[in-house]
């Protein structure tokens, strides 16, 4: 009888983990309107070419993916200047990390407008997170 138990239980966490795995990983993902929005945005901005667009695609959609990563990581943590100063380092790699690679396929003048972007989007965040 004993046996039968583990058998189940085992049987059931076998079908349960698949599942639980799925929603992580789909929780991970970047919001697909917010990765559109933004795409459309730096695609009018900077002007970009059709190759451009393919090319910062997966750039941006790895970034707000890790993005959220941290995010997730820090929401509902003891919010004290340490934990907000640790996570602000981790976000300012990411988009360090995506910078490095948009300077591989965007000029000089469109890299400067990317980063005008980037600083409103920040100025977006801090209002939001100040009404809340």
């Amino acid at each position: 009888m004993k046996s039968k138990t583990v058998g189940i239980f085992v049987l059931s966490l076998s079908l349960l983990v698949p599942a639980i795995q799925a929603a992580q990983e789909k929780a991970r993902q970047p919001d697909p309107e917010q990765l559109r929005e933004r795409l459309e945005q730096i695609k009018s901005r900077l002007k970009l070419t059709p190759e451009q667009v393919e090319q910062i695609r997966p750039v941006l959609r790895q970034e707000l993916q890790k993005l959220k990563t941290v995010r997730d990581k820090y929401n509902g943590r003891d919010q004290n200047r340490r934990t907000r100063l640790q996570m602000a380092r981790e976000l300012r790699d990411i988009q360090g990390a995506a910078d490095d690679q948009l300077r591989k396929i965007l000029s000089k003048k469109q890299m400067e407008e990317m980063k005008k972007i980037r600083q409103e989007w920040r100025q977006q965040v801090r209002d939001r997170l100040n009404q809340q």
